[in-house]
């Protein structure tokens, strides 16, 4: 199974493949993954997302990223990563971050929970089977979304 590194910048990961959209990455594939995700359905073991997520500008595409995932993820794998919070020591901290969330913003996306029932399903997200997030001192938000 194939395993994704997705907005790799200059740390790639050993084991995976790297993906990145700068020419200046140290990826081994290079495109946009709001255009989509170049694996097939049901083949990605895991997909590693830091430092990605919190760049996609627009709704849609964040939504459409989030659902590629759980596309191309076999069942009861994994996309994991990490994204700023609402802390104010990371809120706007890198110029190029468009979206910004808390712990709670995860029940958006697990299909048991009642912000995903309410909210996230009629947003088009894809319903997870379970989500988890944690804080960490520096306001950074470590997540993982099974499929």
């Amino acid at each position: 199974m194939i395993k994704l590194n997705l907005g790799c910048g200059n740390l790639p990961l050993e084991g995976y493949k790297n993906v990145d959209i700068s020419p200046t990455a140290k990826a081994d594939e290079f495109y946009d993954i709001t255009k989509g995700i170049r694996e097939e359905e049901g083949t990605v073991s895991e997909i590693n997302a830091g430092c990605v997520l919190e760049q996609i500008a627009s709704n849609e595409d964040f939504i459409f990223v989030i659902n590629e995932c759980h596309r191309v993820l076999e069942n009861g794998s994994t996309l994991k990563g990490y994204v700023p919070s609402t802390d104010p020591s990371v809120l706007f901290l890198d110029p190029m971050d468009r979206r910004f969330f808390q712990e709670g913003s995860f029940d958006y996306f697990e299909s048991s929970k009642h912000h995903w029932k309410e909210f996230g399903r009629n947003y088009g997200l894809k319903g997870w089977s379970k989500a988890l997030a944690k804080k960490n001192e520096h306001g950074i938000i470590f997540f993982g979304l099974i499929k």
